[in-house]
């Protein structure tokens, strides 16, 4: 077979250090960085459902240029000045929930990624929720017409390789898992593509770690188990989490992580002081944009815009939950530009095209702020 390369890009693992990774079909490829032919090492193989296979390999330090076959990667991230976040891209086809994937109104997550290539940032943080075409689309709904379902290939093509493509060869990336990429959803694909660790079965709950990219530490948590609404069986996994979490800090650091853990039950329990080191805590989850300030813990910025349908009926009891901050509350797809400020981040909600919908101001400190 004559190997193709479908997709490549460049994220941050487990390990803090950049890798370069692709989905082909055949042999994995030579990757070259500062012009060094390497081949890469196979990640995962062929399996039910999933004919391709993915490759990796680590980019050693202080490489400029990068290559996987002809396809042109980012360098790592030397210095950053802006970051934008994304979340719930995925397009949800889940009867009775059903969305117009073929309609760029109605799923913009293709739009957002073009308009984020447009804004030339350092790095693209994603929270969480990559996967969403659960079941069929029923044949009575033309909107998602065509489309695949089920946790394989072609469902993880349709929601977020294909359309995140575009930021692929210029834009590195740092991911977290979302409670949509959990083991009885679309656990499966996660773990080929884009988990950070290296292959192994599905895990329920995966070890926090750091990547320091040039004056910013984020430390990626995984919360997809965490239960919103009551405590569970994974409360004790969640309290070791964050007991291992509080020492990823090492000057300002973000916390990234899929679930607002001040509104989520398990995290809520568990976490302690654990976060009150950092200097801000991005999530998604909810499917629109907030702040919340919790002192002495640190701000909490609400990312969940990128491209699932959107949280209307959540948005009320969310504003009256934050009180001041629930003027912040804004039900509307894009993605955030976070860009660095003498005292912290400006931050942006952007639509899909780019244009400004609402602008914050995080300052860093202990425990710091955020103000819309």
């Amino acid at each position: 077979m004559i190997a193709a390369i479908l997709f490549a890009w460049l994220q941050y693992a487990a390990d803090g250090l950049p890798h370069a990774r692709a989905v082909v079909t055949g042999a994995c490829p030579i990757a070259t960085f500062d012009g060094r032919p390497v081949r890469m090492g196979r990640r995962a193989v062929p399996q039910n459902g999933f004919g391709d296979s993915v490759c990796d390999l680590t980019v050693p330090p202080g490489t400029r240029q990068i290559k996987v076959g002809s396809h042109r990667l980012p360098a790592p991230v030397r210095e950053v000045h802006k970051v934008v976040v994304i979340g719930d891209t995925g397009c949800r086809i889940l009867p009775p929930k059903l969305q117009a994937c073929n309609d760029p109104a109605q799923w913009p997550f293709p739009a957002v990624a073009r308009s984020i290539v447009r804004e030339h940032p350092d790095v693209v943080v994603d929270v969480g929720d990559y996967y969403y075409r659960e079941a069929a689309c029923p044949a009575t709904f033309s909107g998602c017409a065509g489309s695949p379902s089920g946790d394989n290939a072609a469902s993880w093509y349709a929601d977020w390789l294909t359309p995140a493509s575009a930021m692929f060869p210029t834009i590195p990336l740092v991911l977290a898992r979302g409670n949509h990429e959990d083991c009885q959803r679309g656990g499966i694909g996660w773990m080929r593509y884009l988990d950070a660790f290296p292959m192994a079965g599905c895990r329920t709950v995966e070890a926090p770690f750091a990547v320091s990219l040039g004056g910013l530490r984020i430390a990626v948590f995984d919360s997809a188990y965490a239960d919103d609404t009551a405590k569970d069986a994974s409360l004790a996994e969640f309290e070791r989490s964050f007991s291992a979490v509080r020492r990823l800090v090492s000057g300002r650091t973000w916390f990234v992580t899929h679930r607002p853990p001040y509104l989520n039950a398990d995290e809520s329990a568990a976490m302690g002081d654990a976060l009150d080191a950092f200097s801000a805590v991005l999530a998604g989850h909810i499917h629109l944009f907030a702040v919340m300030n919790k002192p002495p813990h640190p701000p909490l910025v609400i990312n969940g815009v990128g491209g699932d349908f959107l949280d209307t009926e959540a948005a009320g009891e969310l504003r009256m939950l934050l009180g001041p901050d629930g003027r912040s509350v804004k039900v509307s797809f894009g993605f955030v530009v976070y860009t660095r400020s003498p005292l912290g981040w400006d931050i942006s909600l952007r639509d899909p095209a780019g244009a400004e919908l609402a602008h914050c101001v995080l300052t860093e400190g202990r425990p710091g702020s955020v103000r819309c």
